[in-house]
């Protein structure tokens, strides 16, 4: 296909508002991923006071070709117009309605030390539409007690704190004894996806979605491609 006819799937005039509906087919995760990237592109383009894009363009920012771009945006509805390309905010804004982050989400996070602080005082978060309500610790010398203006909960009250908060998406930074089992619980307790940067793996309780992040292996692989770029 040729890449001057900019945008595929797209009416003339068709606004970025049109994307609104949910595939009607499987998504991979791949897929859901490079949605992550074009929207945080997009926020930087709209920031940096750009109106428009063509799909060559915003490909070759994010990396990927203008076809796999086109792919992507295709599973659900239509974007942009052939003339003037896609509009930046209202395709970041539809993007984010795709993701289920155009509103704030509660989390919790299990774990408040050295790590689970430094993700409190993290303003990324709030900025892509996540907000850590409540923090959960084993320690009973920071129960009780309010990190970055977040109070720290006993994991007794795991179940009532999640219900009042209404969290359906949790960070585990704790320590790694009883870590399936805590995440069993959290499941149980009505969590649906879990981010895990607890430096052990655990498998997705049922009903739940679990993101392992280790973050000393990709510090391993970093090294190990940085001593190949030095040979």
């Amino acid at each position: 296909m040729n890449d001057q006819l900019d945008e595929t799937n797209v009416a003339a005039d068709a606004p970025a508002e049109a994307a609104e509906r949910r595939p009607d087919r499987h998504v991979s995760l791949q897929t859901v991923e490079r949605l992550s990237g074009y929207r945080r592109v997009l926020e930087e383009l709209d920031r940096d006071g750009v109106e428009y894009i063509h799909s060559q363009q915003l490909a070759a920012i994010v990396g990927v070709t203008p076809a796999q771009l086109r792919r992507d945006l295709s599973s659900f509805g239509t974007f942009g117009n052939i003339s003037r390309g896609y509009n930046v905010y209202q395709m970041g804004r539809t993007i984010s309605r795709i993701m289920g982050t155009d509103v704030t989400q509660a989390l919790a996070l299990f774990g408040v030390g050295d790590l689970g602080r430094a993700l409190l005082s993290y303003r990324g978060f709030e900025e892509r539409g996540f907000h850590i309500a409540a923090a959960f610790d084993v320690d009973q010398t920071k129960v009780g007690k309010v990190f970055a203006g977040r109070r720290c909960y006993p994991i007794a009250e795991l179940e009532r704190v999640l219900a009042d908060y209404e969290i359906r998406m949790a960070i585990l930074a704790s320590r790694a004894e009883g870590l399936q089992a805590l995440a069993d619980r959290i499941a149980a307790a009505g969590v649906h996806g879990i981010l895990n940067f607890v430096p052990k793996r655990i498998g997705p309780p049922d009903g739940c979605f679990v993101e392992n992040t280790d973050i000393s292996a990709k510090l391993e692989k970093l090294s190990f491609l940085a001593g190949v770029k030095r040979e």
